[in-house]
C-alpha cells in the first residue's frame, strides 16, 4: 500500500524539523513539560501533535491555563469553512489579548509575547483529530523575573570607581555584595579572576540577596586583583555582574646586595650596590658599616623604580673595615616593622672547619642491609671547594653500583654491610687549606657469619671415637644462640642439648660421636641474634679417619756445602694431627746422613759432606700410617769451588790495594791446603763405602750416622708397616740409562753432569770409580726436582 500524501507530508516535517511524533497513547496519559521563560521576552509552549495516520488531519486546538474547563485559546483547522485564516483562531482570556498567538507550523507552539510574571502557570495542549483520538500536552510555565545590577560595599561605603583601597598588606577586608529583585531568587558568587571564592549567600529573600566576602589576611598576590559579584537566576539572560580592582601597600619582599667582593685591598674604592624590590609605595634604604656595637651609617644614590629600587654606596676599604660587617636596609614608611636587610663580611677568610653528624633519624648503631647517611657541615669563608669523605683514613669515591652515593656535603651509603663499620670523617678545604672533621663511628649489627676459616672444614675421626666440633661466628650484637642439625644422604636431624657446650669466647662446641658409618655426614652450625638467623650455615664436614697425603710441590729451595734446605706444602691430614719427616741418602751408596722430624713440611738438613748426591725422602705421618713418600734429589756444593769463589772475590775487591800481592798468596796457599785435605778425605770415603758394601754383600749390618733408608720396595712387609731407621736404601737397577726418562732440568745456572755411575756399573770397581770421578766433578746437575 503506497504512503497517502497526509503520510508523506507528515514525514516530510519529521526529517525537515527534527521532530517526532509519539503515538496518541502516549499524551493521553499526560507528561508535564517545564518551560521557562523572561519576563519581557517571548514563551513559546509546544504543542506535540504526534504520528497520525494518512487519512486523518488536525480538527481543532484548545489550550486550557491551570485545569480550567474553558479554554483561553483555540485553533480551528476543520475543513468546509471558509474563513480566513485569522479568524481560525480565538482569545478567550483577556489577561492574553494582544500578547498570545498559535503558530501550526512545523514546530506547533503557542507564542506569549511579551511574557509577564502573571503569565506564570500549568497549560495543557488539546489535539482532536478528524478519526484519531484526542491527544494532550501538559507544559509548565516558568517566568523568570533577571535581578538588579550588585552594589558592592566595603566598610560601611559603597564602591562605585572599580577600585577598592589601598589596604595594608596583612590586614583584613570584608566586601559585600547586594542583589535586589529576581524570580527566583539569584545565586550571588564572588570570584576573583574567574576563581569562585565565595558562593554562600548569607541573606536571601524576594527582595534582596546579600552575599558578604571575608579575607582574613590580606597577602600580596591580592594587589592588583580583580573581585567580581556576579548573580544569577537563568540561564537565558547574561548574569548581573559588579567589580573591583583592589590595591594594596606592599611589605619590600627582596633586599639583596649585588655581587658582593670576596675581598678587598687597602685604598682603594669599590662599589657595592643593594636591589629592593616588591615595597609598594617606594622604600627608604640605607647603609651601616661596623659591629653589632659600633655601626657608622653611609651616604649612597638610591634610584626607584616601578617594582625596584636600587641603592649604591662607595667605600674605600681600610684596615679597620677588616672583619666588619656592611648592611643594606629597606623599610617601607607604611611598614615601620617590616625591614629588611642583607649584609656581607668584608675580607675575612679562613680555613674550614668541618663537622660529620648522621642524618635525621639515623643512629649511630645501624642493621645490615639500611641505608645510612652523612652529613658533612662546613663553617668557611671562602666557600670549600671541595668535601671528601674517609673511612680508616681511605678514602670513599662515588660508586652508584656499590651503593655508595656522594652528592655535595653529603654522603649515602644504600644497604650497608658490616664491613663498612667504623670511624668516618670528612674533608674540606678552600683555597685556605683544608680540615677533617673529628671521626665518627658507625656501628653496624648484622646476623651472625661464618668466621674467617671456620666453615668446610674436613675432620676425620674413627668409629666410636669423640670429636669436638667448634663453631665460631662472627655478629653484632655478640650475644648469639646455636643450634646444630646433623645431616647426610639418610638421615637429618636436629642434635640435642646435651651435646651442646658454649665456649668462654662465645662460641659452640658440639661433642660428635661416630658410632656407625652412617653417622658420617655434614654438621651446620645455626646461629641467631637480635638482627636475625644467619642465611648460611658454618658447614663441617665429618668423615672416616685415614692416612695422610703426601706432602705436595717438594723443592730444593737453597743448598750450601754441607746443608740443603726443603720446601713443601701440606697436603690433607687424615682428619689427624700429622708431622713431617725428612730422610737423606747419599746417591751414590744408600747411606743415610740425617732424618728430621717437623711440625711443618720445611726442613734445613745440616751436617752433610760436601761435593755429594743426596736422594731426600719426604714423607707425612699421623696415628694411622704414613704418606707415599716424595723422593727429591740433590746435592751439596764441593768446599773447594766455594774457596775458589772467595779468592776470585778477594782479588775483585782488595786485587789493586797496596797488600794485594800478599793477599793472593796466603789465599793460595789455604787453597792448597783444603783441597789436599778433601783430596784425603774423599780417598777414605772411597775406601770406607768399599768396605761397607762388602760387609753389605757378607750380610753384615753396621749403624751408619744413626740414620738408614726404607728399602724402596716393601719385601713383603704389610702395606701400613713403617720402615725403621736401620733399613739401607736399595736402588733397582735398570737396564737402560736414567737420562732418557728424566724431565729437562729447569735450572740453568747449575752447570749439567753425567748419571750417577752406580746406575749402570754393578760391581764395586765401578762404583768406587764412580765416587772418584764425583769427587772431582763440577758441582750442580741435581735440581732437585721430584723423582719418584
Amino acid at each position: 500500500m503506497l504512503p497517502t500524501p497526509a503520510a508523506r507530508l507528515l514525514a516530510f516535517l519529521a526529517c525537515c524539523l527534527g521532530v517526532t511524533f509519539t503515538p496518541a497513547a502516549a499524551y493521553r496519559k499526560g507528561v508535564r513539560q517545564r518551560v521557562e521563560a523572561v519576563a519581557g521576552r517571548e514563551a513559546v509552549l509546544p504543542c506535540v501533535v504526534g504520528n497520525i495516520e494518512a487519512s486523518d488531519m488536525v480538527y481543532v486546538v484548545l489550550w486550557y491555563r491551570n485545569g480550567n474547563k474553558e479554554p483561553i485559546y483555540s485553533y480551528d483547522n476543520r475543513p468546509g469553512r471558509l474563513q480566513a485564516s485569522e479568524e481560525r483562531h480565538l482569545v478567550k482570556s483577556h489577561l492574553l489579548q494582544g500578547r498570545v498567538n498559535f503558530r501550526p507550523g512545523h514546530q506547533p507552539a503557542l507564542h506569549i509575547k511579551p511574557v509577564r510574571s502573571t503569565d506564570q502557570a500549568n497549560y495543557t495542549c488539546r489535539v482532536d483529530f478528524r478519526i484519531a483520538t484526542s491527544r494532550r500536552t501538559h507544559l509548565s510555565l516558568h517566568v523568570v523575573v533577571p535581578p538588579d545590577a550588585p552594589i558592592l560595599k566595603a566598610g560601611g561605603q559603597r564602591a562605585t570607581d572599580g577600585v577598592l583601597g589601598p589596604l595594608q598588606e596583612g590586614t583584613s577586608l570584608e566586601i559585600t555584595c547586594s542583589v535586589a529583585g529576581g524570580v527566583p531568587p539569584p545565586t550571588v558568587v564572588w570570584k576573583r579572576d574567574g576563581e569562585v571564592l565565595d558562593s554562600t549567600a548569607e541573606s536571601r529573600s524576594p527582595a534582596l540577596t546579600i552575599n558578604r566576602l571575608s579575607i582574613l589576611q590580606l597577602t600580596r598576590d591580592y594587589h592588583n586583583a580583580k573581585l567580581t559579584c556576579v548573580a544569577s537566576n537563568n540561564n537565558v539572560t547574561a548574569p548581573a555582574r559588579a567589580s573591583v580592582t583592589v590595591k594594596m601597600n606592599l611589605r619590600p619582599l627582596v633586599t639583596r646586595i649585588e655581587a658582593p667582593p670576596k675581598w678587598l685591598r687597602v685604598g682603594r674604592e669599590f662599589e657595592i650596590a643593594c636591589v629592593v624590590a616588591g615595597s609598594r609605595p617606594h622604600p627608604n634604604v640605607t647603609w651601616t658599616i661596623g659591629t653589632v656595637t659600633s655601626l657608622t651609617p653611609l651616604i649612597a644614590e638610591t634610584e626607584h623604580g616601578v617594582n625596584m629600587s636600587t641603592s649604591r654606596v662607595k667605600v674605600v676599604a681600610s684596615r679597620r673595615h677588616h672583619g666588619q660587617r656592611l648592611t643594606c636596609t629597606s623599610v617601607n614608611p607604611l611598614f615601620p616593622l617590616a625591614r629588611l636587610t642583607d649584609s656581607t663580611l668584608l675580607n675575612v677568610t679562613y680555613p674550614p672547619v668541618a663537622t660529620i653528624e648522621l642524618g635525621r633519624g639515623v643512629s649511630s648503631v645501624v642493621k645490615e642491609g639500611e641505608d645510612v647517611y652523612f652529613d658533612c657541615n662546613v663553617d668557611s669563608n671562602p666557600p670549600t671547594y671541595k668535601i671528601s669523605w674517609f673511612r680508616r683514613s681511605q678514602a670513599i669515591l662515588h660508586h652508584p653500583a656499590e651503593g655508595v652515593l656522594l652528592s655535595g656535603n653529603s654522603l649515602a651509603l644504600r644497604r650497608i654491610t658490616r664491613h663498612q663499620a667504623g670511624p668516618y670523617t670528612c674533608a674540606a678545604s678552600n683555597v685556605e687549606g683544608d680540615a677533617h672533621s673529628p671521626p665518627l663511628t658507625l656501628h653496624v649489627n648484622y646476623a651472625p657469619v661464618c668466621a674467617v676459616g671456620g666453615s668446610g672444614r674436613v675432620l676425620a675421626t674413627g668409629l666410636g671415637q669423640q670429636v669436638n666440633v667448634t663453631c665460631r661466628v662472627e655478629a653484632a650484637p655478640r650475644s648469639v644462640r646455636y643450634s646444630w642439625v646433623f645431616n647426610n644422604s639418610l638421615v637429618s636431624h636436629r642434635l640435642p642439648g646435651d651435646q651442646i657446650f658454649v665456649t668462654s669466647d662465645g662460641g659452640s662446641v658440639v661433642h660428635f660421636v661416630a658410632r656407625t658409618h652412617q653417622d658420617y655426614g655434614t654438621l651446620q652450625c645455626w646461629a641467631q641474634n637480635t638482627v636475625g638467623r644467619m642465611t648460611q650455615p658454618c658447614l663441617f664436614h665429618v668423615v672416616p679417619a685415614g692416612r695422610p697425603e703426601q706432602p705436595q710441590g717438594c723443592l730444593v729451595v737453597n743448598k750450601t756445602y754441607n746443608s740443603l734446605a726443603v720446601e713443601c706444602t701440606p697436603g690433607f691430614d687424615g682428619g689427624l694431627r700429622q708431622e713431617f719427616i725428612a730422610k737423606v741418602f747419599e746417591a751414590v751408596t744408600g747411606r743415610g746422613q740425617a732424618n728430621v722430624t717437623a711440625e711443618s713440611p720445611n726442613f734445613t738438613l745440616e751436617g752433610l759432606t760436601p761435593g755429594l748426591d743426596y736422594i731426600i725422602q719426604v714423607t707425612a705421618r699421623n696415628k694411622l700410617g704414613s704418606s707415599d713418600p716424595v723422593r727429591l734429589e740433590a746435592l751439596t756444593y764441593k768446599m773447594a769451588e766455594n774457596r775458589m769463589r772467595d779468592e776470585q772475590g778477594g782479588e775483585g775487591n782488595g786485587g789493586g790495594g797496596p797488600g794485594g800481592g800478599m793477599l793472593l798468596v796466603s789465599l793460595a796457599a789455604v787453597a792448597t791446603v783444603v783441597v789436599v785435605l778433601v783430596a784425603a778425605g774423599l780417598a777414605g770415603r772411597c775406601l770406607w763405602a768399599r768396605r761397607h758394601e762388602r760387609d753389605l754383600i757378607t750380610g753384615g749390618s753396621r749403624s751408619t750416622r744413626g740414620y738408614s733408608a726404607p728399602p724402596e720396595k716393601h719385601s713383603g712387609r704389610l702395606s701400613g708397616e713403617e720402615a725403621t731407621d736401620d733399613d739401607e736404601l736399595h736402588f733397582e737397577v735398570p737396564t737402560i740409562s736414567l737420562e732418557a726418562h728424566r724431565e729437562p732440568r729447569t735450572d740453568s745456572r747449575l752447570p749439567q753432569s753425567a748419571d750417577p755411575p752406580w746406575i749402570t756399573a754393578p760391581h764395586d770397581e765401578q762404583r768406587q770409580a764412580a765416587a772418584e770421578s764425583r769427587s772431582t766433578a763440577s758441582p750442580g746437575g741435581r735440581d732437585g726436582r721430584d723423582v719418584a
